[in-house]
């Protein structure tokens, strides 16, 4: 749905723009090739099962297995089975804010390094799909990961799962963004603040330990800022009407003060000729 502009929110998106981004890497039908494969998993894995309990004579399990039918190959988790990710770098990198201010070959060395990443870290398979984004603020890429594992026990027999931790770098995000650090270098980009290893080295030394930030999808941190630019609009707003508020009165005062000098200024020169006896 993001990829095609579908739903979502797309008020960061330039709609104009959208016709350049491109599919990067993996078949065109890569979701339904993984659906089979799922599929496969399913039924593979319900035959060893069966199996591996008639083996230890245990039929009775074996009937219940095969009564429950297929089951998905994989444990559940609030994060589900694939794992998706970006590559990107903050605008000022690309040229400036949107495409029309980047920098070509600036994209093209930063999408060559990252496929290169990508292939080199999720190898045999792993790396089902990447496409690439330019009609929002930054160049980036997202890519999907499907990460397939063999277990064999000896009340299930040969399990195939998905199991995304398999992946180091999926394992650990913070040896990730090492990796990513690295193999960005030559372009002359270099990793965030190591927040993870800031905390262990307060620990450590007994300081206090910073906290976690927290991860902002990026719809709300857009929201946000969006909501704080209308309190700061809001705020001009308010600042200017109390500025042309305190305009209008002080020209009521001088207005008031003008009125009275002339006032007095009229009468001072009335009683004068009324003295003179020109009244």
């Amino acid at each position: 749905m993001h990829d095609k502009r579908s739903g979502g929110d797309l008020s960061h998106v330039d709609l104009g723009s959208t016709a350049l981004n491109e599919h990067l890497f993996g078949e065109e039908g890569w979701k339904k090739t993984l659906l089979a494969e799922i599929d496969q998993a399913k039924r593979q894995n319900i035959h060893a099962h069966v199996e591996a309990l008639k083996a230890k004579s245990r039929k009775r399990e074996a009937r219940g297995v095969q009564e429950q039918g297929l089951v998905d190959p994989w444990k559940r988790s609030r994060h589900g089975p694939l794992r998706e990710g970006i590559l990107t770098v903050n605008k000022k990198w690309f040229g400036g804010t949107g495409h029309a201010d980047w920098d070509p070959e600036q994209v093209g060395r930063f999408r060559a390094a990252a496929l290169a990443f990508l292939q080199q870290h999720f190898p045999d398979g792993q790396l089902r799909y990447a496409s690439g984004h330019a009609d929002e603020e930054a160049y980036h890429i997202h890519f999907v990961v499907a990460v397939w594992r063999e277990r064999i026990t000896v009340n299930r027999g040969q399990q195939v799962l998905l199991q995304a931790s398999m992946n180091p770098l999926i394992y650990s995000y913070e040896h990730a963004q090492d990796l990513a650090g690295e193999a960005f270098t030559d372009l002359g980009i270099t990793r965030g603040v190591r927040d993870a290893e800031a905390r262990r080295e307060a620990k450590r030394n007994g300081e206090p330990v910073p906290a976690k930030r927290r991860h902002v999808p990026p719809s709300q941190w857009r929201a946000e800022q969006q909501k704080l630019a209308r309190a700061e609009a809001q705020q001009t707003l308010e600042d200017e009407k109390q500025k042309a508020d305190r305009i209008v009165e002080e020209g009521r005062t001088l207005a008031s003060a003008t009125v009275r000098k002339s006032r007095k200024r009229a009468i001072k020169e009335a009683r004068e000729r009324k003295d003179s006896g020109q009244g």
